[in-house]
């Protein structure tokens, strides 16, 4: 999960890290020197050419290079490499807080891209920020580092409902989720959430996987707030703490608190960069990476109705560069900028590659469509004084300098604090039986004279059923223990900023290119709240908002409500504040679907895009539905099962088997 992006936050005092300087050797920016320049690159023969060194393309790169295999792999990123970088490593530094004085990643045009949305009528006219990473590590190395897996609804829908087949299930991902995890249960010194739950941690050990390259632990260190806040959530929602939140079942909040990608001993973020990019796999002799290298195409060999990518055309530093692929492409550029490499292309919707005079290789209409997203509302609050938050770091330079040198000395302590959701509620938790029931009719009348793709008549069928048994969760509860995100804090004062997520909304939205500029962002519009039934959830998540924060035992800590203040209280006043106050949670997904071609989907299960010899889909796009969690876990299992079968398809095993017969000969 990545919180708002909050552009005020951009002019508010120096950044922690630079607070810490005293107490801590900070590195910042520290360029990789062995990747090629541009040129080296270009003038390499690749078998396989990676468009993204992000969430997804940094596990393809790793896989498809590891021994055996003796492809010739190439991975080309359109962000900076730092493989070493405190702002990026340290859990804290680079968390979205204002009194804090952080938020140092977000919006810094050194590691973000800093792409925004079209204007959203349903807002006020106000466009979203949509924070991506411009770095290796793609969004990885930026985001809050939240560790999740959806429940079993989610990803069954995907084998059944979409037509996927029953190896894109639940428990057929479950491998991929292990494999791509080191997981490390919680410490028994860590402060407990919920201190009166029994937590079988061999059951919940069984569900991860513990030799993967990416570490997954549990925070050690608790602002005065966590505790409190988790444990008013679960009273509030009238729910018990989930004891194996990844198991299947992600309703409620985890007696664990949710999972997060630092390593329990090092301290530090651990993410795709780090992980699958680590020294030891670039230094592999069949592996080959660029960087600050945008790619602007695919260049094609088209002969009969076998339309075959033969080249990949990239800018870096205003020159283009041209490089030969034998075998495949692989695009994991994301689900906003894979569909804009597509159209440039070629392919796409004809009627909008025809009007921006780019010659038609495959039309593929629904190429950019089906975008979808995460909308949140959040509110803040005042503290009562004397609570330690993560404000504290901010303005109590005896508490940072206690706390820098704790991080410094242990790798524990605040700095190694990330804030994380507490938890999904069904639907059911925060409506009464009337509201859902009106809710949903009005739903089923908006349906019944919708004009729906056959994508849209089979989602929404799966999220009714999900809603009406409510089992998963519709919404998640977030407390980040630190205010400036809404309002600005009062020097010496604490705050808590509480979210509210809609993990499943029926909006739909789109992107697409504007020009044959491949520098230019594409057209990003997410329709947040177009449909009544998104904006009555998040009216709803407004409202539960300030019943969570008025319940024991988080009450005796708040001492003003601040955005929303006490005074507003009518139905129409929480309407106006959250057409005012909605953001993205950065999760975009589903812009180049796996689904048949028949319900409009743009790869096969083995995530093949219909109509293209060998160029397939690796990321967040090929998603076909919202899952009701933070999507990052979920992409790298995504990503780790694509390597099997590339694995497969390519024979790769059988090089095993032969250098296994080779060897006993």
């Amino acid at each position: 999960m990545t919180l708002p992006n909050v552009r005020s936050l951009l002019i508010l005092p120096l950044p922690l890290l630079f607070l810490l300087a005293p107490h801590l050797p900070l590195v910042y920016g520290s360029s990789a020197s062995s990747n090629l320049t541009p040129a080296e690159f270009a003038a390499k023969p690749f078998d396989v050419i990676v468009v993204g060194g992000g969430n997804a393309g940094l596990v393809l790169a790793n896989r498809l290079s590891a021994p055996p295999s003796t492809l010739r792999v190439g991975l080309i990123e359109a962000g900076a490499d730092y493989p070493v970088d405190d702002l990026i490593d340290t859990p804290t530094a680079g968390n979205l807080l204002g009194n804090a004085r952080v938020g140092t990643l977000l919006g810094n045009p050194t590691y973000d891209w800093e792409l925004q949305s079209v204007p959203q009528p349903a807002l006020d006219g106000q466009p979203l920020q949509y924070p991506r990473g411009k770095v290796m590590g793609g969004s990885t190395a930026i985001n809050s580092m939240v560790w999740q897996r959806g429940s079993r609804a989610d990803y069954d829908a995907w084998a059944s409902q979409f037509g996927n087949g029953p190896e894109w299930g639940f428990d057929a991902l479950l491998p991929y989720f292990a494999r791509s995890e080191s997981w490390h249960p919680p410490s028994p010194s860590a402060p407990p959430l919920f201190p009166d739950t029994s937590i079988n941690f061999t059951a919940l050990g069984e569900m991860h996987g513990t030799e993967g390259p990416i570490e997954v632990s549990y925070n050690s260190w608790l602002t005065d707030l966590d505790a409190p806040a988790a444990q008013a959530a679960v009273a509030a929602a009238r729910l018990q703490p989930n004891t194996n939140p990844d198991g299947g079942h992600d309703a409620s909040m985890p007696a664990t608190g949710t999972a997060r990608t630092v390593g329990p001993v090092s301290g530090q973020r651990s993410y795709a960069a780090s992980a699958y990019l680590s020294a030891d796999v670039r230094a592999r002799s069949n592996l080959e990476v660029v960087t600050e290298a945008a790619v602007s195409r695919i260049l094609w060999d088209v002969s009969g109705n076998v339309t075959n990518a033969k080249a990949v055309e990239f800018v870096s530093a205003g020159k283009t560069y041209t490089v030969d692929v034998r075998k495949e492409v692989v695009l994991a550029a994301g689900a906003l900028k894979t569909p804009q490499i597509l159209e440039l292309s070629g392919v796409g919707n004809r009627t909008l590659l025809e009007s921006l005079d780019i010659p038609v290789v495959l039309d593929l209409p629904e190429v950019g469509e089906n975008l979808q997203d995460h909308p949140v509302t959040l509110s803040d609050f005042r503290v009562v004084p004397n609570v330690v938050t993560l404000d504290t770091l901010g303005y109590n330079a005896t508490f940072r300098a206690e706390q820098a040198e704790l991080y410094k000395s242990s790798r524990t302590g605040a700095l190694s604090y990330t804030s994380a959701p507490l938890g999904p509620v069904p639907l059911q938790s925060m409506t009464t039986p009337a509201q859902l029931s009106k809710m949903r009719a009005q739903l089923e009348s908006y349906i019944a004279s919708a004009d729906l793709t056959p994508m849209q008549k089979v989602q929404y069928d799966v999220l009714r059923d999900i809603v009406d048994k409510g089992e998963d969760g519709w919404v998640e509860m977030v407390v980040v223990p630190a205010g400036g995100v809404l309002s600005a804090p009062e020097e010496g004062r604490s705050y808590l900023t509480a979210v509210a997520i809609q993990l499943h909304p029926f909006g739909r939205g789109s992107v697409h290119i504007k020009s044959t500029d491949p520098s230019e962002s594409p057209a990003i519009d997410p329709r947040f709240l177009e449909i009544p039934w998104d904006f009555d959830v998040l009216v709803h998540g407004a409202k539960f908002i300030r019943k969570w924060i008025s319940t024991d035992p988080i009450a005796p800590y708040i001492d003003k409500l601040v955005t929303p203040p006490a005074s507003l209280t009518g139905h129409a006043e929480w309407e106006k504040f959250v057409h005012g106050n909605v953001r993205t949670t950065n999760h975009p997904l589903g812009t180049t679907a796996m689904a048949p071609r028949s319900l409009g989907g743009v790869v096969d299960p083995s995530l093949k895009i219909y109509g293209l010899k060998n160029v397939r889909v690796v990321d967040a796009g090929v998603i076909p539905l919202t899952i009701g969690v933070a999507i990052m876990p979920t992409v790298y299992a995504v990503a780790e099962k694509a390597a099997d079968i590339l694995w497969k398809e390519w024979k790769l095993d059988l090089v095993v088997q032969e250098n296994h017969l080779r060897d006993e000969l």
